[in-house]
């Protein structure tokens, strides 16, 4: 049987190592028919096999990111929102660039900009709605912030989502002022789905020129296959998201292997969830299990801690966790007896000991094996090391982020808990596994950006962005997390993440080989080429 394509590279990383070797992936159809050393290839090719000569460049599996937000991101990568607001450093500031786009955009009906940062203020109070009621009094303004934790909105928006001052909310908060007028903040996922519904409101042929235009930065940036990880209703409005989505397979135009993840709370009956990834799930696009969340992020005291704060010592987390243990472990055990992964956002060590409390009475009532993982971990207690190996959890963590809030954790918890922040290094050497992604749009896509904050642990200009530098990674130990590792939080590792015959061929190469340049060189690094299922959509 003859290949379709044959890459060769000196550089060539499969993933079942950690280091590179010299070879040739033979592709056919959309999958790879071998690999094989470098010589030992004629055997696959004819006329009319593509042969693609890499040289020293590096070759490997596409980057899995395995946490992303894909209808939010495709949404801030679109002309409709302002992300230059990621660069302000006040209130004001943010306001007048919003005010500017919102001049240079006359003809949209609302106006959305996301990146806005309070550790780039400062210590700056949460903003309100007045500095945009004072530029932009008669537009709904959505602001979504970076950790897509938080929303800042105008009086005009508040009143657009239906936002009162009597509305009550089980975790998080609407913010008001001293008078007790709303303030224009909305606190985490409950108090942001009003606002979060109207920030993602286009028609039909608006959102699928947005999902085309991403599905292109997907393959520019090397990223093969990714996820929605806000967890989706079990409503029609929902299911009709993932439907479009479908339609776009359907048409040949959907290039990017998607997971989606349904609401872990409220229910213990996940029929729906299996009934739908009965009729959704194909190669391009799944129902890959159930998502929850116990805590929110230390930006806003609702990361939930298991001591106080070190600048707030009169609380653990401000309306946290979400729901309490046991409803926790009832959720967890009713998923997983119907199959579904768990994965669970867990910013601090509270919150991750929930979780891992939930996944062990799982085990001992299902005493069954089930992929669970538990996202973020920028804090753990060292007593909890350990748990992810024996109860087989993947953590699933965002090095760049690392950089995002460099500056914020020393003093949210102190000198002792930051010794275990972003503990990437521990986790791998105790479980054995990692699995790596961005939390895109919280950060930029670029997997290359994410590498090299996971291998120096560095700002972009070099200095530390840490305070335990020792949890840095090898470039084989990232890539494998970025990839296999990856492939397994999506329960996928027989299908993707790896170069090895029978998988889809889901490959990139790299202008240059990342194993023999200096750590600063990978922020240059491009994606020279993307095939997604043996096909080129990215060719330099």
């Amino acid at each position: 049987m003859k290949a379709d394509y044959c890459l060769k590279s000196r550089a060539l990383f499969t993933g079942e190592s950690e280091e590179p070797v010299e070879g040739c992936v033979l592709v056919r159809g959309d999958r790879i028919l071998d690999v094989v050393p470098i010589g030992m290839e004629d055997e696959y090719i004819d006329e009319n096999t593509q042969v693609l000569d890499y040289g020293n460049k590096l070759v490997m599996p596409g980057f899995i990111d395995a946490h992303t937000h894909f209808f939010s991101g495709a949404v801030a990568a679109s002309e409709h929102v302002c992300t230059e607001i990621a660069d302000s450093t006040s209130e004001e500031e943010c306001a007048r660039m919003i005010y500017e786009f919102s001049k240079a955009h006359p003809g949209e009906k609302r106006i959305r900009g996301r990146g806005w940062f309070i550790t780039n203020w400062g210590d700056a109070p949460l903003p309100t709605k007045a500095s945009l009621d004072a530029l932009l009094p008669d537009i709904p303004v959505y602001l979504q912030a970076a950790d897509a934790h938080s929303y800042w909105l105008n009086s005009a928006a508040l009143e657009e989502c239906g936002i009162r001052g009597d509305m009550q909310v089980s975790s998080g908060y609407i913010g008001k002022l001293g008078n007790g007028e709303l303030s224009g903040m909305l606190v985490e996922m409950e108090a942001c789905e009003p606002a979060d519904r109207m920030y993602q409101s286009f028609t039909a042929d608006e959102m699928e020129k947005i999902y085309l235009n991403f599905f292109k930065k997907a393959a520019k940036a090397g990223v093969t296959s990714m996820s929605e990880m806000l967890p989706g209703e079990y409503d029609e409005e929902q299911f009709e998201k993932y439907r479009v989505i479908r339609e776009l397979e359907k048409q040949g135009r959907l290039s990017l292997r998607l997971h989606f993840y349904t609401k872990l709370y409220d229910t213990a009956d996940f029929s729906e969830a299996l009934r739908w990834k009965k009729c959704l799930d194909t190669d391009f696009m799944k129902i890959s299990g159930v998502k929850g969340f116990v805590d929110g992020v230390a930006e806003t005291y609702t990361g939930l801690l298991l001591e106080p704060y070190t600048d707030r010592k009169e609380t653990c987390g401000i309306n946290v966790p979400v729901k309490p243990q046991d409803e926790l472990n009832v959720s967890v055990i009713a998923a997983n007896k119907a199959g579904l992964p768990v994965r669970i956002h867990c910013i601090a060590d509270g919150s991750v000991r929930m979780a891992l409390d939930a996944f062990e009475k799982s085990a001992e009532v299902n005493r069954r094996w089930t992929v669970n993982t538990i996202e973020h971990i920028e804090n753990i207690h060292p007593d909890d090391i350990g748990r992810f190996k024996e109860l087989g959890v993947i953590p699933s963590m965002q090095p760049i982020h690392m950089i995002l809030d460099a500056d914020g954790k020393i003093h949210r918890i102190g000198a002792e808990r930051i010794k275990y922040e972003w503990p990437l290094k521990t986790l791998l050497d105790s479980c054995g596994e990692l699995a790596l992604g961005t939390d895109y749009p919280v950060v930029d896509l670029n997997p290359l950006d994410n590498i090299y904050a996971a291998v120096t642990r560095n700002f972009f200009d070099g200095r530390p962005a840490t305070h335990n530098g020792w949890e840095k990674l090898s470039v084989g130990e990232t890539l494998r997390a970025y990839t296999s590792g990856a492939a397994r939080a999506y329960s996928r590792e027989n299908e993707i993440g790896l170069l090895k015959k029978g998988m889809f061929a889901d490959i990139i190469a790299l202008d240059r080989n990342l194993f023999h340049i200096p750590d600063k060189d990978i922020l240059d690094t491009r994606v020279e080429m993307t095939m997604v299922g043996g096909k080129i959509l990215l060719s330099e």
